[in-house]
């Protein structure tokens, strides 16, 4: 373990180093990949599909904040609804103002969240995102992962309803078209489930994580992990709604996985060093309790260099000294003869 923690210490400072040029790199394939699935699920607008404008379009949001990302693919999808049906894009436009009223009402700052759960969806991989923000997102923090759930499921309402939308034959009844959308979305139980266990799976690992138990943390991954998967087996009997259970199991493993990766990038620390602290001022008692986290010093490794010139000056120096010492010793023995 001291190697492992020694190579994430080497690597946070890495990052600390070259932050400046590796967010934006991550932002850049991050916001690649969102218009990549999006172009492939519903790429109605031939223009935005061009290579250029799927790498410009990036290249300019990964200097800007991470709330670019999302205005950057809002408005991608209202440029390809508007190319399927006007009364899609109405409907895109409704379910928008109503994220952005209610996200920024109570949170503001995780809208990349709305946009990174259809993604995670399409990597099979959505039960990571619920862990991760309980982690580190504060007690409101379901609010955008509801929206996001609902964003996947609503591209992907569209995309069945494509055909209908497009129809030609159809153009004058609107109503039947927004029934059409409406019905699809109402109908989805399955929808209905994953919102509610991906809320109810943030709120816990949040809650979970904010005890003063020794690796809460952990705790609260595990617990969210386990409470995310019965959640989706009993909504499935109870609703009678098909689900593919083989692929939920191996995603929730595969998610609390790299949720504790996460976990282990963001905060490592040592619960066998855990102080309990006391102290007072004039009007309260603190109790504290102060947990060390894991410092890995790093070998100083010093090489001393050897310089040859200096080793055969000191070697001319030792001849020539012993030399001195040898023609002194036969002079003394030549004094001693001639006085004898």
């Amino acid at each position: 373990m001291d190697k492992v923690f020694e190579i994430r210490q080497r690597l946070k400072e890495l990052y600390g180093r070259f932050d400046l040029y590796i967010l934006p790199v991550i932002k850049f394939l991050t916001l690649l990949l969102v218009l990549l699935t999006m172009n492939s699920m519903i790429g109605y607008r031939e223009f935005l599909t061009k290579w250029m404008i799927v790498v410009l379009v990036p290249l300019l949001c990964c200097l800007l904040p991470w709330g670019a990302m999302t205005f950057a693919s809002a408005v991608f999808l209202i440029g390809h609804l508007s190319a399927l049906s006007w009364e899609a894009t109405v409907l895109a436009c409704a379910f928008m103002f109503l994220a952005a009223m209610v996200h920024y009402l109570f949170l503001p700052g995780y809208s990349v969240v709305i946009v990174l759960l259809p993604l995670a969806f399409v990597l099979k991989i959505p039960y990571v995102v619920p862990l991760v923000v309980g982690l580190v997102g504060g007690i409101t923090s379901f609010i955008p992962v509801g929206f996001g759930v609902f964003a996947y499921y609503f591209v992907a309402c569209i995309q069945r309803s494509a055909g209908f939308l497009a129809d030609s034959a159809v153009s004058t009844d609107s109503l039947q078209r927004f029934t059409q959308v409406l019905a699809g979305l109402r109908d989805n139980s399955l929808m209905y489930l994953t919102i509610v266990a991906f809320c109810i799976t943030a709120l816990l690992v949040y809650g979970v994580r904010k005890l003063s138990a020794d690796y809460a943390p952990y705790i609260a991954l595990a617990a969210g992990g386990i409470a995310n998967l019965l959640m989706f087996l009993a909504g499935g009997f109870l609703l009678n709604v098909s689900i593919p259970y083989v692929s939920i199991f191996v995603g929730s493993l595969v998610s609390i996985c790299l949720a504790f990766l996460a976990l282990f990038w963001v905060l490592a620390v040592d619960y066998s060093r855990t102080e309990y602290i006391q102290y007072e001022d004039d009007e309260y008692v603190y109790y504290v309790k102060a947990v060390p986290k894991i410092a890995v010093t790093q070998p100083d490794i010093k090489v001393q260099e050897i310089n040859p010139r200096v080793e055969e000056e000191s070697n001319e120096d030792v001849q020539e000294a012993l030399e001195m010492l040898d023609s002194m010793e036969k002079e003394e023995e030549k004094e001693e003869e001639k006085g004898f």
